[in-house]
Order: structure tokens, then C-alpha cells, then sequence
């Protein structure tokens, strides 16, 4: 009898333990997911980003959320909600005993599976977890959870985080993203209609999706409507009105249907992967963080449009793998307002705005002229084109001009007017190459510069980006701004955590800038950039083409913007025999700041007050006309030099 009493006591006592465990087990399981669940982080809310207006340009993250308070949600949401999955939602507690046996019921009577008894609450509950299991433990875990959050959150909060977790389909993750998704406005602002059209997808979103089985989606919506008129939720009036509305769904926008803009597809990337490198996977894609960005939206448009036009046009109107680049910078703080990487973001992801190091050619001249200027040089002073060589080892080298052609003595001013070779590369032996490479540091120019005369044409390799941004010192007269694409990030609680703000530096004199920029106008006025007077303002730039035609550039300023266009092949093939940067980046170029310049006012450069007297004279006097060397007149219409 005593052994028997002993087994009886240790299978209870064993039972009792084991009893204990579980409900140990359950208490610090449900115990670590209500946590969670109250610091608000059970669910993953994307990072959005921002163009420079405030619109949303995309979403990085699985679930596209937006979270918005019980304040900013619809009466007639609520209603909605309430009428299709938990009338008595505001009567019972967070399990309806009730709504369980009318389910079993009407289960019973159909055969199947036909009605559930899940509350709100603990519908909310079951958002919390990833899988599907129906295990006993699971729904013990749900409905003491379910008791917890009905003892710690009032009936308004659970609502607010039901409708900001539940997914409504098209992507659409909580009712603020469903509202803007559907109908292109704010959860606040969603109509009776409307509502019940909501509310009747989360039953099952994909089967009642309006913009793929209108008919289904349009019975539910009647099916939600008769429901919140039996509950008294709307009067027989407003019933009557929603059941004979039209319900106008907004056009599946590029936004909806990728997440991000298209057009911006190459900023945005550049963005994606700046985020991830700073905050990390999980931060990025559930942290809920804000991004601003210095994108214009229409700009960028246009640059779109500019980029795709101008390699269709050369290339016969079919894409045959030619690409293009363009990037365009406000040089008073920096600000990307636009940049394209490739001809199509879904056809190569390389960004060759920032990536691809390619030679620029003549496009580097400035920086030469730049640095004779600092070193007392005058536009008007000349410079040899004659027939020079230079031995290095070996091998000797005889540059030349693009017309084989030499003009003999040639003012500065018309040496990068008109991109001449062989004069330039004496302008450099005699400034000196190591000042050149020293103001190009200065400029941002990173990238590795041989140590030799042949830079003079470009010969070394750059990023569109690095050149571009060096412009904008040309453009502020010596003040080099830094690059920026984010101006500030903000977490999922309102608080900045980052910000980007303006710097300049002056890496040279500001009468040495002014008289540059009137050098490069030259390029439009009467040299190799003369299709870009179709502007119809003053501007300023430099083309480039290297040996072969493998690159193509442009870059060209107005005292507002500064914008970079590159065009070649990935591969560093010939563009062809007769394609140079005028004929081939330019129109690009041109293209965009028609239409990024268009409506805004005419602007010109001011000379500072500094200027020396000899450039007031050649610049601001009357009565002086631009100071082109005689000798050079004939020569205004001559072909420029290979590399232009």
C-alpha cells in the first residue's frame, strides 16, 4: 500500500512539476511578447523616404507601414472595422464566449469552417506572431496575452494598434498605408464607403482585392454596409448614400507597385545603401526612420526623361547598350537635385554617376587654366600651339589637335574655348603638373593623377560625381561645397538623428573664380559648347571626349545649378568615329536644364569686388570687346582639338 501511495505521489508530484514549468514557461513567454508588444515594436514599420517637397519617393521594408494614432483614423473606419470583425467589440472582454458558440454554430450548420470567434483583441494577438501554428500552447499564449493588453490598454489603443497592424493587400500593411494605397489620401479622411470597402478586405485581401475581382470586393463592401447599419453603426440615410456611391480607387502608381519611384530608382539605391551601411539591415527595413533628401522630384523627372530621350535619339531609337549619366547639383549648399545612373535601373543597377571612373577628358582643362590663373596669368596672354614632343624612356609622344592643325600663338582665352590640345599641355608644362594635382586634391578630385603632361587632356579616370561637384567651385567663384543627398533622419519617435547641413569651402580667389567662369562662357559664346546658347541664359561649361570617343562629357553651369553629363559604354568601346561631348552629352545636358531652369529667373555671375583692373577693363568696360587674340578671329569656326 505504501508503494502504491509513493507512485501515486510522484506522478503528482511529477505532474505538478511539470504543471508548474508550463505555466512558468507561459507566464515569461507571454511575458517578454507583452512587452514587446507595449514598447511598440511587435511590428516592423518601413523607412520612407522624402524628395526635397516632402513627397514619398519609396519605402524600404517587407511591410509597408505608416503608423498613425486612434485620432487620425476615420469614424467611419472605426465603424467599419468594427461592424465586419467585432460588433460588440466596446461590450465584451477580450474573449467573446458569446461569439465563440454563435461561431461553432454556424460552423456546425454549414459543414465547415464558415465564421470565427476571434476578438479584435485578440486578432491583434495573433499579429504578433509569424507563423500559422494552432498549437494548445499557442492559443493558451493568445489568450492570456489577450487579458493582458485588455488589463493595460484601453479599448481606443487596442483598436488604434489592430488598425495599424492588420494588412489590408496591395502591400498595404495598417490603415494609414491602405488608405493612401486604395484612395490616395489619409486614413482621416477615408468616407463611409470607402471604409466599409476596407474593412471588408482583411477577412481575406486577396480574394476581395477591388483592383482584381471589382464584383467580390464590391458584395463585401455591401456586406459590411448592412452590417453597420444593423448595429446601428450608420443611419438608414447614410446606408442609403454609401450603398449608391461610387467608390473611385486611386491609379496603381509606380509607387504601389514597386515601392519606390522609378525615376529616381538610381538616387534612391544610392540612399538604400548609405542607410544600410550606417544603421544596419533591421533599423533600415523595421525602424520606422524618415528620410529627407535634397531630390527635386520634377527635376528629376526631367533628368529622367533627358537621360532616356538623348540615348534613343543616338542610338537610333532602340537601346543598344549605350548609357549615360547625369548629375546636377545646386552649388550654393551642395544639394543632388537629380541623378540618373543608366539608361534603366532594371536593366543594370550600376550607378555611373558615382561608380564608374571614367577619363574626362578635356573636361579636366579648367582646373589647368584655373591654376595659371592663380599664378598671374591672363586670359588674353598666349600660349604656343606648335608642334611639340616629349620623350619618356623610349617612346616618344607628339600630341596634337583634332585637326592636325597647329595655330601658333593662341590667348589662354581661346586655347579652352575651344579645347586645344597641344596649347593646353604647354600651359601645364609651364604651371607646373604638381600645382595641377594639387588644385585638383583641393577641388575633390580623389582618384590617383599620373604625374605627367598628359593630364592636360584627361587621361587619368574620375567619377562623373567628383567632376561635377568640382564645377560648383568654378560656378561659386573658389567655394567648394561637399555633396549632400540626406538633409536629416528622423526615428519612428519624432526625434532627428541625423542631419546634413551645408559647408563651403574656399579652395581659391574669388576674382580668380570670376575670371574662369568668363573663360568657360566662352566655350558657349564661341567654342566647342556652342549648341548650349539654345539655354537661352548665361552659363558657363567644358566638353570632353577622350581618345576614340570612349567617353563623351559635358558639364555646364548657371549661377543656380551645376549639371554633369557623361555618355559611353560600359565596356570603354568607341562611341564612333565622329562622336565627341558635344555632340553627344551636350544635347543631353541641354535638354535637362531647359526643363529644370524653366519658370525660374534668368541669373548672371557678379564680379566681386576684388577684380583687377585689367579684368574690369575686359570684363565690365563698355567699351572693351572681349579681348580674342587677333590672330585667333579667322579661327573662330575651326574644329577643336581631339579630347574636346
Amino acid at each position: 500500500m505504501k508503494k502504491v501511495l509513493l507512485i501515486v505521489f510522484l506522478i503528482f508530484f511529477l505532474v505538478f512539476i511539470a504543471f508548474t514549468s508550463f505555466v512558468v514557461s507561459l507566464y515569461i513567454d507571454t511575458n517578454k511578447d507583452f512587452q514587446t508588444l507595449m514598447s511598440g515594436s511587435f511590428f516592423p514599420v518601413p523607412t520612407t523616404v522624402y524628395d526635397s517637397s516632402g513627397k514619398k519617393i519609396a519605402i524600404f521594408g517587407a511591410q509597408r507601414r505608416q503608423v498613425v494614432s486612434f485620432d487620425q483614423i476615420s469614424n467611419n473606419m472605426k465603424k467599419a472595422i468594427l461592424a465586419a470583425e467585432d460588433a460588440r467589440f466596446y461590450e465584451h472582454g477580450p474573449i467573446s464566449f458569446r461569439a465563440i458558440g454563435r461561431a461553432l454554430v454556424e460552423d456546425i450548420i454549414h459543414g465547415r469552417i464558415v465564421q470565427g470567434g476571434s476578438t479584435i483583441t485578440q486578432q491583434l494577438v495573433k499579429n504578433l506572431y509569424l507563423t500559422p501554428s494552432k498549437t494548445i500552447y499557442r492559443k493558451l499564449k493568445e489568450a492570456v496575452l489577450a487579458y493582458k493588453i485588455a488589463n493595460h490598454l484601453t479599448k481606443n489603443e487596442i483598436l488604434a494598434l489592430y488598425l495599424n497592424t492588420v494588412y489590408f493587400g496591395n502591400g498595404a500593411y495598417g490603415i494609414e498605408s491602405a488608405s493612401e494605397i486604395y484612395f490616395d489620401k489619409h486614413a482621416s479622411d477615408l468616407t463611409i464607403a470607402e471604409s466599409a470597402m476596407l474593412a471588408g478586405l482583411v477577412q481575406a485581401p486577396n480574394a476581395y482585392n477591388p483592383y482584381y475581382h471589382p464584383e467580390l470586393a464590391a458584395k463585401r463592401t455591401i456586406y459590411v454596409l448592412n452590417n453597420m447599419l444593423e448595429n446601428h453603426f450608420i443611419t438608414k440615410q447614410q446606408y442609403l448614400e454609401a450603398v449608391n456611391s461610387k467608390i473611385v480607387l486611386a491609379h496603381q502608381s509606380e509607387m504601389t507597385r514597386y515601392g519606390y519611384n522609378p525615376k529616381a530608382a538610381y538616387f534612391i539605391e544610392y540612399i538604400r545603401l548609405w542607410l544600410l551601411n550606417k544603421y544596419g539591415e533591421d533599423v533600415v527595413n523595421k525602424g520606422g526612420l524618415k528620410v529627407y533628401t535634397t531630390l527635386d522630384m520634377n527635376m528629376q523627372r526631367d533628368a529622367y526623361n533627358a537621360v532616356r530621350n538623348g540615348i534613343l535619339r543616338l542610338s537610333g531609337g532602340k537601346y543598344n547598350g549605350l548609357e549615360s549619366a547625369l548629375i546636377s547639383i545646386d552649388p550654393k549648399n551642395g544639394y543632388v537635385k537629380a541623378l540618373v545612373g543608366g539608361f534603366d535601373y532594371q536593366i543594370s543597377q550600376y550607378n555611373r554617376a558615382i561608380q564608374a571612373k571614367r577619363q574626362p577628358g578635356s573636361a579636366f582643362k579648367p582646373i589647368v587654366y584655373l591654376t595659371a590663373l592663380e599664378q598671374g596669368w591672363k586670359p588674353t596672354d598666349t600660349i604656343a600651339d606648335e608642334p611639340i614632343e616629349f620623350k619618356t624612356g623610349n617612346k616618344i609622344w607628339r600630341p596634337e589637335n583634332y585637326s592636325h592643325t597647329f595655330h601658333g600663338q593662341v590667348t589662354l582665352q581661346y586655347a579652352l574655348a575651344h579645347s586645344v590640345n597641344v596649347a593646353t599641355i604647354n600651359l601645364l608644362s609651364k604651371v607646373g603638373v604638381e600645382n595641377v594635382i594639387a588644385n585638383a586634391r583641393k577641388l575633390g578630385i580623389t582618384e590617383h593623377i599620373p604625374d605627367n603632361l598628359t593630364i592636360a587632356l584627361g587621361s587619368f579616370s574620375t567619377t562623373l560625381a567628383q567632376l561635377t561637384r568640382a564645377y560648383c567651385a568654378f560656378d561659386n567663384m573658389g567655394y567648394l561645397p561637399k555633396l549632400i543627398f540626406i538633409t536629416k533622419i528622423v526615428d519612428k519617435n519624432g526625434n532627428v538623428i541625423y542631419e546634413d547641413k551645408p559647408e563651403l569651402k574656399n579652395v581659391f580667389p574669388q576674382d580668380v573664380g570670376y575670371v574662369l567662369v568668363k573663360m568657360m562662357q566662352d566655350v558657349i559664346k564661341e567654342g566647342t559648347g556652342v549648341a548650349a546658347q539654345a539655354l537661352g541664359r548665361p552659363a558657363a561649361g567644358k566638353t570632353g571626349t577622350t581618345n576614340e570617343s570612349r567617353d563623351n562629357w559635358f558639364i555646364g553651369f548657371t549661377p543656380q545649378l551645376v549639371t554633369g553629363v557623361w555618355v559611353g559604354y560600359d565596356d570603354n568601346r568607341s562611341c564612333g568615329p565622329t562622336a565627341v561631348g558635344a555632340t553627344m552629352a551636350l544635347p543631353i545636358w541641354l535638354n535637362y536644364m531647359q526643363n529644370a531652369l524653366a519658370g525660374k529667373p534668368v541669373e548672371n555671375w557678379q564680379p566681386p569686388s576684388n577684380l583687377p583692373a585689367w579684368a574690369q577693363a575686359l570684363y565690365l568696360n563698355q567699351n572693351v570687346t572681349n579681348a580674342t587674340n587677333s590672330t585667333n578671329e579667322t579661327l573662330t569656326n575651326a574644329t577643336n582639338a581631339t579630347n574636346y
